[in-house]
């Protein structure tokens, strides 16, 4: 959860005695009293549930199986109860907690740069004490199949590589000493767990390990959260099985490949809510918003663009909520257009 979604004025700081508490309550929170084999767990902030929503709507919509035998974890950051009800509302299944820091890790740019929610990513290794299995799902994707991951998995972890990080020394502003740069680089926006994995005790001794180079490594890492599971690869002699592209297939690909993918993931700064249009992303936006979910505010329109739809009265219509900026990008906003009208597939 990227830069400029904290508050203006907020410190991103907590002491051990605030983690410490905060790690009782999620251990608690997380005991489900009949948990199921599997656990998906995805994490945002209020700034972007709306598309986390999606994520987990898209999961229950086209991969059902799935999500019918698993149990879906949504950690927020930062969010009102309202905001947990309607993810409660996608199946009784869904079980939301609040998330906040549960070690305490140096108040650095790079680290604050994003918001607690992005390291909740961790807990997944936690949560293989409780669970055989274990899927994490980033907020910015869309589930256009079933997913068979977990047949995959084959040495108790599973991820695609990084198109861009695709080394582990990418992933920092400066390598720290005993890293080896030249790994392999993964991301770390999709990824599969299972028992198989090894780990020093148990897992949620991995998890604080995760933690704890997080803060050792503050002053170093450029992408924190990735960085330390990448590094932790080698550190643990992870046999990492190579997931096809199709389970983390960037929006930006041919539509050959996206009629292929699994998971649909809109890396970077080309996103679903101000650059494509995807049939089911869209639908299940607008069901975000009939049950009172805040509409996207983390574009960067022009003000041609605002004003335009102020002087309307189009700020709360989905199509113009999510149509790319006209005035700055009028031939993507007119493709946009022509594939809602036609209901496109994407």
């Amino acid at each position: 959860f990227r830069k400029g979604e904290l508050p203006m004025g907020e410190v991103w700081n907590y002491t051990p005695l605030q983690c410490a508490e905060t790690r009782k309550r999620l251990n608690r929170e997380t005991e489900l009293e009949n948990p199921r084999r599997t656990a998906i767990l995805l994490t945002c902030s209020r700034a972007f549930a709306f598309c986390t929503y999606v994520s987990v709507a898209s999961l229950f919509k086209n991969s059902p199986q799935l999500a019918q035998e698993s149990d879906v974890l949504v950690f927020l950051w930062n969010a009102p109860s309202g905001m947990k009800q309607i993810f409660a509302s996608i199946s009784p299944q869904v079980h939301v907690l609040d998330f906040d820091m549960p070690y305490p890790v140096p108040d650095r740019k790079a680290i604050s740069m994003f918001t607690p929610a992005s390291y909740a990513r961790f807990e997944c290794f936690r949560l293989l004490d409780r669970y055989e299995r274990v899927l994490f799902l980033d907020a910015d994707i869309l589930v256009r199949k079933e997913l068979d991951i977990f047949p995959q998995v084959k040495h108790g972890i599973a991820m695609t590589l990084d198109p861009v990080m695709t080394t582990v020394e990418r992933n920092f502003f400066s390598v720290p000493e005993g890293v080896n740069p030249k790994t392999t680089g993964y991301n770390a926006g999709v990824f599969a767990l299972t028992r198989d994995l090894p780990c020093p005790g148990s897992y949620a001794k991995l998890t604080d390990w995760l933690y704890e180079k997080m803060a050792e490594w503050a002053d170093f890492v450029f992408l924190p959260d990735q960085a330390v599971i990448n590094v932790a690869v080698e550190h643990f002699g992870w046999q990492v099985t190579t997931l096809s592209k199709d389970y983390n297939r960037p929006a930006s690909s041919s539509r050959a490949d996206l009629k292929r993918a699994f998971i649909v993931h809109s890396t970077g700064t080309r996103k679903f809510w101000c650059y494509y249009y995807f049939r089911d992303w869209y639908q299940l936006y607008a069901e975000w918003i009939a049950k009172g979910g805040e509409p996207v505010s983390i574009r960067k329109d022009s003000p041609a663009y605002i004003s335009f739809c102020r002087k309307h009265g189009l700020q709360d219509r989905v199509f113009f909520q999510l149509m790319p900026d006209c005035f700055a990008h009028p031939t993507k906003a007119l493709r946009f257009a022509l594939k809602a009208w036609l209901k496109a597939e994407f």
